[in-house]
């Protein structure tokens, strides 16, 4: 064998093992699929019944009544833990209580604030669903989260403030806005959901861009970063405007352990039920899948979580199994 021979056997070798060495580092690196299980513990709503039409929204108290948004029946419901109607308030209309596309809604220690798609403003009820008044704000709104009894945040979808969020008050006054992007002209790229972890940082996910975001309780931004490495949206000419052609993450929820949980939508494997758990520093912990496919995702404080079936007929409710459990 001659030493052109032996070099290109050696070369060979360290080839072997490097691609070896980087096979097993690559193994040890990435997030685990499929290490979360979910054990089902509710079921409310069927095919068969007319205690939901159409859930859209939903939130929970810390005694695990359930608190819902039914687009089809115009109102809002609300149940025990265990799925039985307590009350439903609401019925077609524009006036106080009375709903067109009942949508977002978010809960404080006292009240219950709800959106309408297709009427300005938030309503707001007491726990008992008891409507108090209607907070008077003009531009539609994307997403809500409730900070405090008296103060509410919204994303702001507004031509005029692009990358908004305002925080209110009960009276519907601007007490604070952060921007989160600054270009001239509003777009649905800029389009996102928020939620606060127990700290009061804001983390912002954008429904038609791969990215996340975090911001302190001053608004600054901590760090920006990318889910699933999509470069580029592919977008669509409707009319004047220039729209995404599918939606990228359609929404995100803390634990109680301060993971972020987000769903992804028509750009992951399974649309509408793959679920990325991160940290709090952005870092994928796992990714799992929900049974059917949803629109929204929720957990409350309890960590049970709430996801949608039969078209939003049903609500299902799981227990959260991860492996060390």
């Amino acid at each position: 064998m001659n030493n052109r021979s032996r070099l290109f056997i050696g070369f060979a070798v360290v080839c072997c093992v490097s691609c070896v060495l980087d096979a097993l580092s690559t193994e040890n690196t990435r997030p685990k699929t499929n290490t979360i299980s979910l054990e089902e513990v509710l079921s409310v709503g069927t095919l068969d019944d007319d205690t939901l039409f159409q859930w859209v929204g939903i939130t929970v108290d810390p005694q695990g009544r359930i608190y819902v948004t039914d687009g089809m029946d115009y109102s809002i419901k609300k149940f025990d833990a265990d799925g039985q109607l307590l009350k439903k308030a609401g019925r077609r209309g524009q006036g106080p209580g009375e709903f067109l596309a009942p949508r977002l809604l978010t809960l404080s220690d006292t009240s219950l604030f709800v959106t309408d798609q297709n009427v300005p403003g938030i309503q707001v009820f007491d726990h008992d669903l008891n409507f108090l008044r209607r907070m008077p704000i003009k531009i539609p709104i994307g997403d809500i989260h409730a900070l405090a009894e008296d103060r509410i945040a919204a994303v702001a979808l507004s031509v005029d403030r692009p990358g908004c969020i305002h925080v209110y008050d009960l009276g519907g006054k601007v007490q604070k806005r952060i921007r989160y992007a600054f270009k001239k002209k509003a777009s649905m790229m800029d389009w996102v959901e928020i939620t606060f972890d127990s700290q009061d940082n804001l983390f912002v996910l954008y429904n038609f861009q791969d990215r996340i975001e975090k911001y302190d309780a001053d608004g600054t931004r901590l760090w920006s970063r990318p889910l699933l490495d999509i470069k580029k949206m592919r977008t669509k000419k409707i009319g004047p405007w220039e729209v995404p052609e599918k939606i990228l993450f359609k929404d995100m929820v803390f634990d109680s352990c301060g993971r972020l949980y987000i769903l992804g939508g028509g750009f992951s494997k399974n649309p509408g039920r793959d679920v990325y758990v991160l940290d709090a520093d952005g870092d994928r912990l796992a990714t799992f899948q929900l049974p059917e496919s949803s629109h929204c995702l929720y957990i409350d404080a309890n960590d049970f979580l709430y996801s949608r079936a039969n078209d939003g007929i049903t609500l299902k409710k799981y227990r959260i199994r991860w492996p060390e459990m």
